[in-house]
This record gives structure tokens, C-alpha cells and sequence, in this order.
């Protein structure tokens, strides 16, 4: 009942959705301000469905109504309250509806903020909207399913089901829980930022088309700003918290890994900061429209194709991040068709109408920087989008595409990011329209001979040649040195760029950091003198390039803890002491979190003689999963970054068989992996007859042990039988624990030890305790997050001040009316 109800709300958000566009577009039309009323309360009538539909599927996870698909898939009865929410966008159903949250929430801040922009830009920000609600409606035309509802039962989603076919009202008692992974604090807030983020940048987007359909080509820019920065910070600061949820989760020792979902997001938001600085450039100086609309249109299309590469099921077997394909592919090629038309067609057909500028910017402007920069970012968003849709290009010529390695995009966007990086520094410097070459002397003398000095001073005093040269290319070079010398000049150099080439890239981009660093604090002091409002665009920059120097140290020097040379890890036991790289390892104890998740504690202490412990943790998962929870020890020049592997993950199937074992009164031990403890009570020499062989037993022995399941604490008592027959053979009782998978087996006593040896099957035996160390030293990584923080401080204060600058047009505008 409560699921239909559901169905219902969302066809009426979808009915109000489709009255909004239309009324929004006649009052664009029309100039009417009684369809601009309509528009509006069909608008927020939309909006207030989709938060009544949200907040029932919420309830519906939270009282466990597993006979509904979604809540099955996503949660379970023991799943701690504080993630329910995130079991709510754990899937596609649920994301797209907080996706169409926020998407109502910006809409009314459009209609309060967007002025006499408001008809166009809602007409086509409710066009988008209706889209994204075909994708959770789940009707069918005829044989064509639209969208995937979150309100349907279990049984019409897997009506095949052997369970279904005996008992069609058949209710599961629990559901097949949330991710793992995704049970942490930073997957409670990140999925939600970037989905304001996606629905922020979809603004920009519509108020570029909104100035092609109206032909107010220079209007729009004064009111996109404030929005286009808003975007960027939130889009950011979702990037971040899903870069540092990775380093503080997961076990590879980093914050970005070229997961083609993270690229997905990075993507639009690289064209949103080049679509921003040419919006820039066409408020300041009456330049670079096309470059403007054209780029803010082209950024939430990225974002469109992001989500079809995410939701369409094509990187299911690339990436951990993405959905499993519903069959929205083609309402999602849809969608991306039709944005692409709204936006791009209406681009190349007001394309000759567009203001061009009485003359060029000169190379030695401020203009021209900002359009070079912008061209490199954008040059990079397309190698790194390129590189995500390999596995789409791939289909072309095999079935099961793989994504293109690591080094690719290394490759690509060091020399990119050389480029941007040493403008982000050069174009604050520049004045606008032009410069002089004295000028130009003039303020980079300083910046330069710093950013010299910061350069020789890392190469002098860290060992920066050693940790970014190649060491097996360099002794390659050596052994072929006669074969070089007869090859040439050409093969010399070759052989070169094979063993120093990433450590020059790197030393390069690490003067331009300097160089960019130095010349934004110049310019930072100077407006600190004046106006501090000013100051959004220079700390924006020292956060880009303070990450920069971050991502440069945290990974070219970043040194991986071993006890042998070229080895990535080192085993440790329980007790032992082990010395990797100066540090002292060892392994105290084990025990339980409040989860029933083991932590491994490690006693360490440093070169420098500090000690303390780290707790990395690793288990099992309930869908058989190893999960390895790494942890983070926090200095001021590096953080140390632990992950153990234990010995359970490396058991075969042979090892899972279980074994024997010999236990004496009031013994106990442990089995699986500390799943089970074991207790044997004691002998129970009086045993039931009727369990027993008729006429012809001379001695029967029960043994009385305690089964306890450690995750639930429920205890199970088993009685074995041990049995000697009149012919002296010996036969056994053996008991199974249902729903446990374990078989004990009381196979024989020792009577002189007093001890009573058993077969335990379907759970291993304790294993030697042991684990797989993984360690590295992450210098200065901090400068990231530092960097991010000051970024997402200095974005900030430019939107605020875009939007006061804004505020005060508009009331003057008002005035002159």
C-alpha cells in the first residue's frame, strides 16, 4: 500500500513538473506574469512531492519493510540508524530522488534570486528536471519501461525467485545490507555535496541558454557568476571528501586513483573553473562570449555524461563506484541528446549574433593568460574524459574493454598542469587590456629568482633525484652506454628522459608551484592593504597550487616501509618485533570494535624515537568481501599510513575444511577466523539409548561442548557421541549445528591425558596469527588538504562578493526602471 502511495506521489511530481515547463515557457513567451505564477507553484508543488516521496522510502528503511526491493538491497535490521540515509542514495533509485531534492531547493532559489531571468532559466532548468524524474517514475508504455521506481516489491522485481513461487507473500526476515564501504562518516556527506554541486552547476548551464534564446548576450554573466562559483566550491568540496574518504578507507595508500567515477566528477568541474575565468573576462573587458556560453553549457553536459557513464552499467566491471545497469541506458542517451540540443544547437544557431570583441587581447595581457589557462584546462578535462570512456570505445572491438593504466593520465596531465599551473600565477600578476616589456620585468623578477632559490634549495636538501628517477631505466642506460654512443645524440637524450624524465616534469611543475605560490602572495599582500574582498581570486590560487605542491610531495616522495629491499610489505606475527626503515613494528593484539570488526594493534616506533600505537582493521564483510580499513598517524611533516592484511584472507578452500584438534576439560579455543569460540565442558557418560546403536555398544562417552557464534553471542550446547562396539570397532554420533555450517565429530579420548580429540569440518582451525603490513610515509601531504580548505575559502569569497556586486546592480538597474 505504502509503496503505491509512493508511485502515486512521484506521478504527480512528474504531472507538476511537465505544468511547470509549460508554463514557465509560455511565460517567457509571452511576458504573462500569470503563467510565471503558475510556473512557479507548480514548480514548488514538484518540489514538495519529491521530498514527500523521499522522506516515505526513508521510513520504509527505517521500519524495515525488506518486502520492497530497494530497502532489501540497501539496508538491513542491524544497520546503525546514522546510515540510514545513506542506504536512501546507496542506489540508483535513491540517488536520482536526492539528486531531484536538491535540484527543487535550487530551482526555489532561482525564482527568488533570478530576477527578470527567471521565465527562461526555469523553463529550462524544469526541462532537465522532468528528465531526471522519468528515471524514477517506472511505468510502461506498452512494452517500454520508463525509469526504475524505488517503491517496488521484491517479488515483481525478481518474480522467477524459487521463494516467490511457493509463497508469492513471502517477506524476507532481513535485507541484504549497505556496502561496507560506504558505512562511514565521509559517505554520509560526500554523495550529497556532489549532488549539489550537479544540481549548482546545471545553473550556469541554464542561464547560457536562457541569453541565447532571449539574445541578452552580455546580461547574463553579472547574475551566472555568483551561481558558477557556488558550483565550483560545493563540487569541490564533495572531490575533496571523496579523495580523503579514500585515503582514510581503503588500503592503496593514496587519495586518487584515476577511478573512472572520480574522473567523472573532476571532469565538469576543470570546465566549470575555465567556463568561470572566460565569464571573467567577458564582465571585465567585453571579451571571450562565445568562449563563455559556450563552456558553461559544455560543463553540466559533461555532468549529463558523467551520470550516463556512472548509471548506464558500462563501468560495472571497471569501477567500484558505479550502479548497476537498470535499463535506463536509453533514457539516458536521451537525456543527453536533448540537453545537447537545447544547448549546443541553440549556440551554433545564434552563433553569428554573438558580440565579438573590437580587437584581440594582446599576448601581454591579463585576457589572453586567462584564455590560455582556461585551453589547458580544458585540454586536460579532455584527456582525462577521453581516458574514462576508453571502456565505451573499447566495446567497438571486444567485449570486455579494460580502462587505460595509471600512467596515461600521469603522462598527460603533468605537462598540462605545468602549463596552468605557471599561468595561475602569471595572469594574477598582469594587469588588464596590456603590459609593457618593462612591466612585465618588473613583476616577475621577484616571484622568479624566488621560486629559483625554493627549487635548487629541494634539490639540494631532499632527495628528490633519488625518489623520482628511474632506477632500473638508469642501470639499463649504463649497460647499454657503448650501444648509445654508436647510436647517437638521439639515443643518448632517449635514454635520459627514460631514467630522469618524471623527475624533471616533476622539478619543472614544482618551480611553477613556486612561481604561482610566490606571485599570488604578492598580489594577496597588496590587496590586503586595500580591499580584503578582493582577495577571493589569489587565495583561490595559493589553495590550487599548495595542493599541488601537496599531490608532488605526498607522491614523489611518498616511501613505502620494507624490512628487504624492493618488497612493498613485511609479514609480521603476534608478539614479534620486525624494523622496517628504522621504524619498530610489532604486532601487541587483536580485538573487536562496536561493529564486530577486528582491529589490529600495532606498537611503532619512529626513526625520531616517538612511540604510539596505530589500529588499522580488516574483516570479512557479511557479502564476503575482505574489507581493509587502513589507519593514519598525523605528523606535521608527513603522515605514516598502516594497512594489515591478516592471515585469514590468505587461506585456501583446503584450509576452510577444518581439522583436528585435542581438548581437556573446561579447555577452550577459537575457530574461523575468532567467528566461533569453543568450549569443552566436559565427558557425559550418560547418553541417551535411544541415540544409540541397538544390542550391541560396550561404552558410550558423550562430550559435552559449548558452540558459541562470537558476532551474535548466541551459545549452542553439543553432545558428540563417542561409541565403542562389542567387536571393538568404533563408530561416532556426529552432531551439525544448523544454519552454521559446523560438524563436530567426538572421535576418540585420551584417557591417560584426560584429553578428548575431535574432527571439526565446515570452519578452519585457528590459523597462525600473522599479518601483511602495508606502510608508507606521506610528506607533507597535509599541503592538500590545507590547499583544498584555502580553495574552497578563497571560491568563497569571490562568490559572495560576485553576488553583492550583483545585488547592487540589480537595484540600480531597478532604479533607472
Amino acid at each position: 500500500m505504502l509503496g503505491t502511495v509512493g508511485q502515486l506521489i512521484v506521478l504527480s511530481a512528474f504531472v507538476a513538473c511537465i505544468l511547470s515547463v509549460v508554463a514557465y515557457f509560455l511565460a517567457t513567451q509571452q511576458g504573462s506574469r500569470d503563467w510565471l505564477r503558475i510556473g512557479r507553484a507548480t514548480w514548488i508543488g514538484s518540489s514538495v512531492l519529491i521530498v514527500a516521496a523521499s522522506v516515505l522510502l526513508v521510513y520504509l528503511i527505517i521500519s524495515h519493510q525488506f518486502q520492497y526491493a530497494y530497502v532489501f538491497q540497501y539496508s538491513s535490521a542491524d544497520l546503525p540508524l546514522k546510515y540510514v540515509f545513506s542506504s536512501f542514495w546507496a542506489g540508483q533509485e535513491g540517488s536520482f530522488m536526492l539528486w531531484l531534492i536538491f535540484n527543487g531547493i535550487m530551482g526555489g532559489l532561482l525564482i527568488r534570486w533570478a530576477k527578470d531571468f527567471e521565465a527562461p532559466v526555469m523553463t529550462v532548468f524544469a526541462f532537465c528536471q522532468f528528465f531526471l524524474l522519468t528515471m524514477i517514475i517506472g511505468v510502461k508504455l506498452g512494452p517500454i519501461p520508463i525509469g526504475s521506481t524505488p517503491f517496488s516489491l521484491l517479488v515483481e522485481k525478481m518474480p522467477d525467485a524459487e521463494v516467490f513461487q511457493s509463497n508469492p507473500n513471502f517477506i524476507p526476515p532481513n535485507g541484504q545490507g549497505l556496502n561496507d564501504l560506504l558505512q562511514n562518516m565521509w559517505m554520509m556527506i560526500h554523495p550529497p555535496t556532489l549532488f549539489v554541486g550537479f544540481s549548482a552547476m546545471l545553473v550556469p548551464f541554464c542561464f547560457a541558454v536562457a541569453a541565447l534564446w532571449q539574445k541578452r548576450y552580455t546580461e547574463w554573466v553579472r547574475a551566472a557568476i555568483p551561481w558558477t562559483n557556488f558550483a565550483l566550491l560545493i563540487l569541490m568540496a564533495g572531490i575533496v571528501m571523496g579523495g580523503y574518504w579514500a585515503y582514510v578507507t581503503l588500503n592503496f595508500g593514496g587519495y586518487w586513483a584515476w577511478d573512472p567515477v572520480e574522473n567523472s566528477s573532476f571532469v565538469p568541474w576543470l570546465v566549470g573553473v575555465a567556463a568561470l575565468h572566460m565569464m571573467i573576462v567577458q564582465k571585465r573587458s567585453g571579451a571571450s562570449h562565445k568562449a563563455a556560453l559556450f563552456l558553461c553549457i559544455l560543463a553540466f553536459m559533461l555532468v549529463v555524461y558523467s551520470t550516463f557513464l556512472t548509471r548506464s552499467g558500462i563501468l560495472g566491471d571497471i569501477s567500484v563506484h558505479s550502479f548497476v545497469d537498470l535499463g535506463l541506458n536509453n533514457q539516458l542517451l536521451i537525456w543527453i541528446i536533448a540537453m545537447g540540443v537545447v544547448g549546443f544547437g541553440l549556440f551554433a544557431y545564434r552563433y553569428k549574433d554573438l558580440p565579438t570583441p573590437k580587437e584581440e587581447p594582446n599576448m601581454l595581457s591579463r585576457e589572453f593568460m586567462i584564455f590560455s589557462g582556461a585551453l589547458l584546462l580544458c585540454a586536460l578535462a579532455l584527456v582525462i574524459i577521453l581516458g574514462t570512456s576508453s571502456p565505451i570505445f573499447g566495446r567497438l572491438f571486444r567485449d570486455s574493454p579494460s580502462v587505460v593504466p595509471i600512467s596515461f593520465y600521469n603522462k598527460w596531465s603533468i605537462p598540462l598542469t605545468i602549463g596552468f599551473t605557471f599561468l595561475a600565477g602569471l595572469g594574477q600578476l598582469f594587469w588588464w587590456k596590456k603590459m609593457s616589456v618593462e612591466n612585465v620585468n618588473r613583476v616577475l623578477l621577484r616571484p622568479v629568482v624566488l621560486s629559483v632559490v625554493s627549487t635548487v634549495a629541494v634539490l639540494i636538501f631532499t632527495p628528490f633525484v633519488q625518489l623520482t628517477s628511474s632506477p632500473q631505466a638508469i642501470a639499463d642506460a649504463g649497460q647499454a652506454a657503448p650501444a648509445v654512443t654508436q647510436a647517437g645524440f638521439f639515443a643518448s637524450m632517449g635514454g635520459f628522459w627514460s631514467s630522469y624524465g618524471t623527475g624533471v616534469s616533476l622539478l619543472v611543475l614544482m618551480f611553477v608551484a613556486f612561481f604561482g605560490l610566490y606571485g599570488n602572495g604578492m598580489v594577496l599582500l597588496r590587496i590586503a592593504r586595500g580591499n580584503l574582498k578582493l582577495a577571493g581570486g589569489a587565495i583561490t590560487h595559493i589553495g590550487f597550487i599548495l595542493m599541488i605542491l601537496g599531490f608532488i610531495t605526498s607522491g614523489s616522495f611518498s616511501h613505502t616501509l620494507s624490512t628487504e629491499p624492493g618488497r612493498p610489505n613485511f609479514v609480521l606475527n603476534k608478539g614479534e618485533t620486525r624494523i622496517a626503515d628504522g621504524y619498530r613494528f610489532t604486532y601487541s593484539s587483536k580485538a573487536r570494535n562496536e561493529y564486530g570488526h577486528t582491529v589490529y594493534t600495532l606498537d611503532i616506533e619512529d626513526p625520531k624515537g616517538r612511540r604510539f600505537q596505530m589500529k588499522p582493521v580488516a574483516y570479512e564483510s557479511k557479502r564476503e568481501q575482505w574489507i581493509e580499513h587502513p589507519d593514519v598517524k598525523p605528523f606535521f611533516e608527513q603522515d605514516l599510513f598502516v594497512a594489515v592484511s591478516p592471515a585469514a584472507r590468505f587461506e585456501t578452500e583446503e584450509d576452510q575444511q577444518g581439522g583436528r584438534l585435542s581438548l581437556a576439560p573446561n579447555d577452550s579455543t577459537l575457530l574461523g577466523n575468532d567467528e566461533y569460540a569453543l568450549k569443552f565442558v566436559n565427558f557425559n557418560p550418560r547418553v541417551d539409548p535411544s541415540l544409540l546403536p541397538a544390542d550391541s555398544v560396550e561404552i558410550a562417552v558423550a562430550a559435552t561442548l559449548e558452540l558459541t557464534h562470537l558476532f551474535t553471542n548466541e551459545t549452542r550446547t553439543l553432545n558428540p557421541v563417542y561409541i565403542i562396539m562389542q567387536d571393538r570397532s568404533v563408530q561416532w554420533l556426529r552432531n551439525d549445528v544448523p544454519g552454521w555450517d559446523v560438524s563436530i565429530t567426538f572421535e576418540s579420548m585420551d584417557v591417560g591425558a584426560g584429553q578428548a580429540n575431535f574432527i571439526i569440518e565446515g570452519v578452519s582451525l585457528m590459523p597462525e596469527d600473522w599479518v601483511v603490513v602495508q606502510a608508507h610515509e606521506k610528506p607533507l601531504i597535509n599541503l592538500v588538504w590545507y590547499g583544498s580548505f584555502f580553495l574552497v575559502i578563497g571560491i568563497g569569497l569571490a562568490m559572495f562578493r560576485r553576488a553583492k556586486e550583483h545585488e547592487v546592480s540589480s537595484r540600480r538597474k531597478a532604479k533607472r526602471q
